[in-house]
């Protein structure tokens, strides 16, 4: 959960040049889609304890959702459900907030491999190993207020008109 709340404040720290807030919604959006794919893979997990019958495959089946190519066809799906003259701009806005996210998330160490940036064309992972994948538990109690602050600096201020 910390990690959904660090992927967020970072996109919406990344959209802070723009002058309106508009796409900003859907570029968070983007940033939080990957982890979300996640949830299938831990609920069948958790249910193969009890239920050994559920093959195994059906637990990993959902990790290239955390991929660029996942990222991508996640972001086709996900702008489909946009009116069709905002389609484009939605599967951008999307695109670009899972690829930072990726982008985030290649600065952590991870237990075994690292992220497979070319599946399926390669099995070569990546990954920098400067944090811990725990870290971002410790930056959310600073990182959410900072972009709280920082988002009503730029957008939540309303022009003072002169008298």
């Amino acid at each position: 959960m910390a990690d959904l709340f660090t992927h967020a404040s970072i996109a919406v720290l990344a959209r802070l040049y723009q002058r309106h807030p508009r796409g900003v919604a859907t570029f968070v959006a983007g940033t939080c889609l990957p982890d979300l794919s996640r949830v299938p893979a831990t609920l069948l997990t958790r249910l193969r304890w009890d239920l050994p019958q559920i093959p195994e495959w059906l637990c990993y089946v959902w990790a290239p959702l955390h991929l660029p190519a996942g990222i991508a066809g996640m972001s086709f799906l996900a702008a489909c459900l946009f009116p069709e003259d905002r389609r484009k701009t939605a599967f951008v806005n999307i695109l670009a907030g899972g690829m930072l996210h990726l982008l985030v998330d290649l600065f952590q160490t991870h237990l075994g491999l690292g992220y497979l940036l070319l599946f399926p064309l390669s099995d070569w992972d990546v990954e920098f190993g400067l944090i811990g994948s725990e870290t971002t538990v410790l930056w959310v109690p600073f990182l959410v207020p900072l972009t709280v602050a920082a988002a009503w600096w730029r957008w939540g201020r309303r022009p003072t008109s002169p008298r």
